[in-house]
């Protein structure tokens, strides 16, 4: 069934059943151990909330031209935690990297005896960053979302506070043009949830280095998917000003640093960040 034709509420046909949480990591040594018990304690969650069947959960963690010692971090972490998957890239490029995640994740042999098959419209797709933290709450509420209909989910994100009085003045201008409710126009790969039967239909991420996040929405949006914002569940980003592609996120935030620059200035930041 297309999303322009699938009826908008709770289908008990199409209720999300399997998750995969994809996290694209390019030398996060220092946030990825944080951002992986993370995602351990949302499965938890997920896996203690009041539903009628289990939901199998999953991790794809892809290590994209790693230098330095996440792959030794990632591989304790999958050690302790069976449903943490890793795979290895040498791309360069977030889209690349998530796309590969994603198809690796919808491959995962989850099947036990009396369980239900794994079908792509029953399937969510999770996507957050290796320098995140996600809530505890983050995935039963992004299936809650989902069950009611939506095909593509939204979420906020909030930035790590350091401690550092730069960071807390960075934090303050941020906040100056950031929309925290129901219906917000930002897109954050950090924190975002889809159907997999959509996402397929998309397209796909690009395979680009930057703003893939973007373009899928974008796609989603000329499918005639339900696409929903919510700021209920925000994910705690870093606040680093130096990143790993041009013009992602910590672009953003550096440029929002200058003296030059304030919030509402930087109209084509806002562009590119937000689909209004």
């Amino acid at each position: 069934m297309s999303v322009a034709s699938r009826p908008r509420g709770v289908d008990e046909d199409a209720r999300i059943r399997d998750v995969r949480i994809v996290v694209p990591a390019r030398d996060e040594e220092r946030t990825l151990e944080t951002c992986l018990t993370a995602l351990t304690a949302a499965m938890d969650a997920l896996g203690r909330a009041q539903r009628d069947f289990h939901v199998r959960a999953h991790v794809v963690l892809v290590l994209d031209s790693c230098r330095d010692s996440s792959l030794e971090i990632a591989k304790r972490a999958a050690d302790r935690d069976p449903r943490i998957h890793l795979i290895e890239r040498a791309h360069g490029s977030v889209g690349r990297a998530r796309r590969d995640g994603v198809r690796t994740a919808l491959t995962l042999s989850t099947a036990h005896s009396g369980d239900t098959p794994f079908e792509l419209h029953t399937a969510w797709i999770a996507s957050t960053d290796a320098d995140s933290v996600v809530p505890r709450d983050w995935l039963v509420g992004q299936l809650e979302f989902a069950d009611d209909g939506a095909d593509l989910l939204l979420g906020t994100v909030l930035l790590a506070r350091s401690g550092d009085p730069r960071d807390t003045e960075l934090e303050t201008r941020w906040l100056e043009d950031y929309v925290f409710e129901e219906g917000h126009p930002h897109i954050h790969a950090a924190n975002l949830g889809i159907r997999a039967s959509t996402y397929l239909q998309a397209g796909e991420y690009p395979p680009l280095r930057e703003h893939e996040d973007v373009e899928l929405t974008s796609a989603v949006r000329r499918l005639g998917g339900v696409v929903r914002s919510s700021a209920r569940h925000p994910v705690v980003t870093s606040a680093r000003t130096t990143g790993r592609t041009p013009g992602g996120f910590a672009m953003f935030l550096s440029r929002l640093c200058g003296e030059e620059q304030t919030p509402r200035e930087n109209q084509e930041t806002t562009i590119v960040r937000s689909i209004r």
